[in-house]
């Protein structure tokens, strides 16, 4: 299909390492894009770029808490090889459950400058002419608890929340260019990340939450694609919740 075709264009890919954003790498080198990868840990992002369909990829180290940090690796993915962007998708993070009790201005701290800071630096150098081509596409892994936080997850979610709230105005002040903000907004996936909810949850209980079936790091990357691709040409400012058929219940603490 035309709207999927890649070919030609460049992306940058943050937390490229693990879970969604190696997905997501993956599948857009299929569809032939060329890729910067972005991440902390290099020997894992090195185990990404192997996996990788086509040519021309690199990878960029980088601790996106560093709001300098973050903005040079935008900026360096450009100057490497003077090839503008054609997208950037945000899916660095960190995810903790913090009770009242255990919340501290440092833990707060540490949360927002990965969540939701960092992707406020990435997105500053994203918007320049100098770094995106007109038309271009940013899309950001918000989460579920930015809408429906449950209890504990009252940092985590505001953090995510901000996430969705940033997109809506980056997606009015940008939109002469045709560039689109958008963001999704999984539950669990069954990633790393979300092993400690899938390892204590019967299947019983886990029919019941995602009568679809918990979510896959492919359904996510799945709809992080069509709102990179053309086929989302007129979609902008959105938070899509990805909810596998849950209806927004709680269930105590453990959806990502």
């Amino acid at each position: 299909m035309e709207y999927l075709n890649f070919n030609g264009k460049k992306y940058l890919i943050f937390g490229a390492s693990s879970g969604i954003g190696k997905q997501v790498a993956f599948q857009l080198s299929q569809l032939g894009a060329r890729l910067v990868l972005v991440g902390r840990n290099e020997e894992k992002l090195q185990e990404t770029l192997e996996m990788l369909d086509g040519d021309g990829h690199n990878i960029l180290i980088c601790d996106v808490s560093d709001f300098s940090a973050a903005q040079n690796a935008v900026k360096t993915a450009v100057s490497m090889d003077n090839i503008k962007l054609d997208g950037c998708v945000f899916s660095a993070g960190i995810y903790a459950m913090l009770p009242l009790g255990a919340v501290t201005e440092e833990k707060i701290n540490k949360i927002f400058a990965t969540n939701i800071v960092s992707m406020m630096a990435i997105a500053k150098a994203f918007s320049s002419k100098r770094i995106s081509n007109n038309g271009a596409s940013f899309v950001s892994v918000s989460s579920r608890a930015a809408h429906l936080p449950d209890k504990s997850q009252g940092v985590y979610g505001a953090s995510k929340a901000a996430i969705n709230s940033y997109t809506v105005a980056a997606a009015k002040e940008i939109s002469n260019r045709l560039i689109r903000f958008n963001a999704v907004c999984p539950e669990a996936v069954d990633t790393e990340m979300g092993a400690g909810f899938k390892d204590n949850t019967t299947q019983e209980a886990m029919q019941k939450i995602y009568p679809l079936g918990m979510l896959e790091a492919e359904d996510v990357a799945d709809t992080i694609i069509f709102l990179l691709s053309d086929m989302s040409k007129k979609i902008t400012g959105q938070s899509i919740w990805l909810s596998a058929g849950n209806d927004g219940g709680s269930i105590d603490g453990h959806i990502l």
